[in-house]
């Protein structure tokens, strides 16, 4: 079976290069687009283990009928698809690597236009044969806004707005993807847990707090005097009587008893 695979990929090969001569005429030109496809086919290579379906376009025969019939090739879809459940994202590979990265007026209306007749795909990704493979992520209202924006013929695209082809792959499936919880992310907690003393304690301090900043606007002098009388003891003692009606039921004998003391 492996043996047979790689028979398919030799034919797949050779007929791709006798399709990409025809349509280019020039030895260079030739050797930039297969050696484009190399790269960007081992950068997706890396995809496969997390799921992403990789689909190339068009047909290596219809490439080549194209190219026997010396016809000018305008796909409806680009040079990939890749997709992850119903998640479609489409790749245009511009073979001449460039100093300064741009796009055209019919570069964007060509994929303004895939866009609006594709209901599956959510976004193009164009990437160069540079270095890194860089990478521009564009939908139908980024097309759109670069669009209206072009003063002249040339769109030229700043660095920002590249990634590396893996790396804006990923990003384009994460924008689209729905989000699942994962169990291990869910913190199960059996109720919501009080330290109810300390909840206590902290309510009686701030009330008494309340009460002694008050005592100067006390109209009856034993009033103010009770409020300035109370001390850290009797807050203490107010915290073990209610720490013995969390431990059994109490009486208010048990509580006038504890007071006069």
């Amino acid at each position: 079976m492996g043996k047979e695979a790689e028979y398919n990929t030799g034919i797949t090969r050779f007929i791709e290069e006798i399709a990409t001569t025809s349509l280019s005429g020039k030895a260079s030109e030739m050797r930039a687009q297969l050696e484009a496809y190399t790269k960007v086919r081992a950068a997706l290579s890396e995809l496969r283990p997390v799921g992403v379906r990789i689909f190339e376009l068009p047909d290596f025969v219809e490439r080549y009928e194209f190219a026997r019939a010396k016809k000018e090739y305008r796909p409806a879809e680009l040079d990939f698809i890749l997709r992850i459940e119903n998640v479609e994202l489409q790749i245009d590979v511009k073979y001449r690597p460039a100093k300064k990265i741009f796009l055209t007026q019919e570069d964007l209306q060509r994929y303004q236009q895939i866009l609006a007749l594709s209901a599956k795909t959510q976004e193009i990704l164009i990437v160069w044969a540079n270095g890194d493979l860089p990478t521009l992520a564009v939908n139908l209202s980024k097309i759109q806004k670069y669009l209206s924006s072009m003063k002249g013929e040339r769109w030229f695209i700043q660095a920002n707005l590249l990634q590396p082809l893996p790396d804006a792959i990923r990003a384009a499936f994460d924008r689209h993807m729905p989000v699942w919880i994962k169990p291990t992310e869910i913190s199960v907690v059996k109720g919501l847990q009080y330290d109810v003393r300390e909840l206590f304690r902290k309510a009686l301090r701030a009330k008494i707090k309340g009460l002694k900043a008050t005592s100067e606007l006390r109209r009856y002098p034993d009033r103010k005097q009770v409020i300035e009388s109370i001390t850290d003891s009797d807050i203490k003692l107010l915290e073990q009587i209610f720490d013995a009606s969390r431990a059994k039921e109490i009486s208010m004998e048990y509580i006038e008893t504890k007071l006069k003391r």
